[in-house]
């Protein structure tokens, strides 16, 4: 009886710290993998545009310059979603919004097939990025909340993952289907493939523990009992009492002045600008490699080749990140990875004719630049409390793809215009020696959140 008695008397802090000091259950597995395949989604739906473009801009005649605004259509969304929908997760939980999101991603794949001109395929590229914008920081949200201590970074860098996966995948039925059926298949895959990823999150995707113990919404004794359960940790008998004063209740101007004030401030400023400069490399490179290959060499196939080995490059960055992560700070191993990054592009630029050379130097690229993503991605949770985690990370990735945006619009301007498309990549290296300025300083400073830095 005294045990029970002492179990039913633990409050949040004591409950999410048994939790996360413990072995992760088969629960915690099973959700931290619902989100990575959820993930996998988000790039595959991404990575359709990169394969499908050079065929579009050949049928709907599109210049160098206006495929550029098609392939940001997504990213634009992207950031959008991130900044303006994601900290709705933290005020209504992260499962709803999922699942809103999930929803719309149905509607943008679905309205894309129905696309007549350039600016309809900006549009419902658009709609589709917002969702994918909402629903990926909310996850890395929920990854994070659903770790253990020991394990927190190398889940989130496998959990990054997901995207280059997806976007490999993508590559891979794109090889077949495009020549045979046109760019319209890869987007009825699409759609197909967001559904059944709806039907699953709804009958499988947990709320987060930290959401229901913190903002106590309608049966959040049951809803905690039930997760508890399913990790082998004690029930509550009720949730205890607690002194909610105007400083701590979780309202968005509290959110907004943990993410926005001292001395959380600079490593916010940080983490947007790092991750900003890291992006704006990472899509320019995954958005025109296929097309800047097809084109220069006039065979579809190497552009795709090149695109399908730079994704996979990015698959084995996350899970090398994973792995080193295990032994090492994640704030070290961003860092370093960064300036190592702004290397290979140099380096890629350097060899862009050597075309085998090339293929195994865009490898490596996938491989540091998708593992530096998994590294903000990991860094970012340490930094904020559960009550402002969905909206610090979501706005660090939303105004990351903000920036982002432009990439390949100024590339396609910049092709346009005659450049050498060798040259660009030289000159993508330079924002990623100032992110890895800006790693330094995520280096230099920590703040009491909740989780482990």
């Amino acid at each position: 009886m005294t045990a029970t008695i002492n179990q039913s008397v633990r409050g949040p802090e004591q409950i999410l710290a048994e939790v996360r000091s413990n072995k992760m259950s088969k629960f915690q597995i099973v959700t931290v993998t619902i989100a990575l395949l959820m993930v996998v989604l988000d790039g595959f739906e991404v990575g359709i545009m990169a394969f499908a473009a050079p065929q579009i801009q050949e049928q709907l005649g599109i210049s160098p310059d206006i495929l550029g605004y098609v392939l940001s259509g997504s990213l634009f969304g992207m950031a959008i979603g991130s900044i303006f929908l994601t900290p709705l997760a933290d005020r209504f939980g992260r499962r709803p919004l999922t699942l809103a999101m999930l929803t719309l991603i149905v509607v943008g794949m679905a309205l894309t097939l129905t696309a007549p001109t350039a600016l309809w395929l900006i549009v419902w590229r658009i709609v589709t990025g917002l969702g994918i914008g909402g629903m990926m920081a909310n996850l890395n949200a929920l990854v994070a909340e659903y770790s253990s201590d020991k394990r927190r970074t190398t889940a989130i860098a496998i959990y990054a993952a997901g995207y280059p996966i997806g976007a490999t995948v993508a590559g891979f039925i794109a090889r077949p289907l495009i020549p045979q059926f046109g760019w319209h298949s890869m987007f009825i895959a699409g759609t197909i493939l967001a559904v059944v990823a709806l039907i699953g999150a709804f009958a499988l995707l947990p709320e987060s523990l930290d959401y229901l113990l913190g903002r106590r919404p309608n049966r959040a004794l049951e809803r905690v009992n039930k997760i508890l359960g399913k990790m082998n940790v004690a029930p509550l008998d009720a949730l205890p009492e607690r002194t909610i004063t105007e400083e701590d209740r979780v309202s968005t101007k509290n959110i907004i002045r943990e993410v926005l004030s001292p001395p959380t401030l600079r490593l916010t400023m940080a983490l947007w600008l790092g991750y900003a400069l890291l992006v704006a490399a990472y899509y320019f490179a995954n958005t025109w490699i296929p097309t800047i290959l097809t084109n220069v060499s006039g065979d579809p196939q190497l552009g795709t080749t090149m695109g399908i080995g730079a994704n996979l490059g990015g698959v084995l960055g996350c899970f090398v990140f994973a792995a080193l992560a295990i032994r090492f700070s994640g704030r070290h191993l961003l860092f370093i990875t960064l300036f190592a990054a702004a290397a290979a592009y140099i380096i890629f630029g350097m060899v862009f004719s050597i075309i085998p050379v090339a293929i195994m130097v865009g490898f490596v690229l996938g491989v540091l630049t998708t593992g530096a993503i998994a590294g903000f991605y990991a860094v970012a949770p340490t930094i904020y409390s559960s009550k402002a985690r969905a909206t610090g990370i979501g706005w660090m990735i939303g105004i990351g793809r903000l920036v982002s945006v432009a990439a390949p619009i100024i590339v396609g301007y910049i092709l346009a215009a005659g450049a050498e498309p060798e040259k660009v990549f030289l000159y993508f290296a330079i924002p990623l020696m100032i992110a890895g300025v800006a790693a330094l300083t995520l280096l230099l400073g920590r703040t009491k959140a909740t989780l482990a830095g």
